[in-house]
């Protein structure tokens, strides 16, 4: 298939709710949301898109700037929506409404950042060092890399078995990104610095974060709030990297409050 994929779950609550946008992390897919989108659905419709060269979107090329990514989804997307990204989704939902701020009515952003890695004025955040030491794994063989990766997203949070195991179902699902395609995701996370422009976008915004995860520290929460004081930010007590699957019930009643003005 070489066009994008997504898929539509209409809304249970109401037909004239507005449309939640999803978009999966770094070398994953939308099936990551089987067990979330059934609590969305009484209060939104669902739109998940797997993201070019992964999953059902395997035969589309991922392009290498972060900003083309945003276009192609764009393409793909309603005129107007609330975009959810988790990690490395959450960086694209970034560039998407900073693309198109008209089209996002509201940005919720899962275990995101808007600038991934450690710069001189911003601590909260993975070193240089860490970072190009996974890199150097993936280009070495990116499989064993990424279900490590799998069980780090896990760790700290407190259904960590369960949550792993779910991931790698999904993992199974569909073949792993090409190498390149894993090299260009992770270009992105390494090289955009979005805070300036998350600091100015018109949108409402709502940082969801885990409490205990290792790649989205919790303690980027007052630098987030100094960025941009509009924010809402939740942290979710015992979450690591994965809220959505340890704390499903809680991400989605924040999400749902902050769109309906509850929060």
């Amino acid at each position: 298939m070489n066009r994008i994929f997504f898929k539509d779950f209409p809304c249970t609550g109401s037909t004239g709710a507005p449309v939640l946008v999803l978009l999966h992390g770094w070398g994953m897919q939308s099936a990551v949301w089987a067990t979330f989108i059934p609590l969305l659905i009484p209060h939104v419709h669902v739109r998940c898109i797997d993201l070019p060269g992964h999953g059902r979107s395997a035969g589309v090329p991922m392009p290498a700037s972060l900003d083309a990514l945003a276009d192609m989804l764009l393409d793909v997307a309603p005129a107007r929506a609330v975009w959810l990204g988790w990690s490395l989704g959450g960086l694209v939902a970034m560039a998407v409404a900073v693309r198109q701020p008209s089209r996002v009515g509201h940005l919720v952003l899962m275990a995101a950042t808007p600038c991934f890695v450690r710069r001189d004025d911003w601590s909260c955040a993975m070193s240089q060092q860490d970072f190009a030491a996974f890199a150097a794994t993936v280009q070495q063989d990116a499989e064993p890399a990424l279900k490590r990766f799998l069980a780090l997203q896990c760790n700290g949070s407190l259904s960590r078995r369960e949550d792993l195991r779910f991931l790698q179902s999904c993992l199974a699902q569909q073949p792993v990104p090409p190498d390149e395609v894993l090299a260009q995701g992770l270009a992105m996370l390494k090289d955009n610095d979005r805070r300036i422009q998350i600091a100015s976008l018109p949108a409402p915004v709502l940082f969801l974060l885990g409490e205990q995860d290792a790649l989205v520290p919790a303690s980027i929460a007052p630098a987030l709030s100094s960025l941009r004081p509009s924010s809402t930010i939740r942290v979710m007590e015992g979450a690591a990297h994965v809220p959505f699957l340890s704390h499903p019930q809680s991400c989605a009643d924040a999400v749902a409050g902050f769109i309906g003005g509850r929060s």
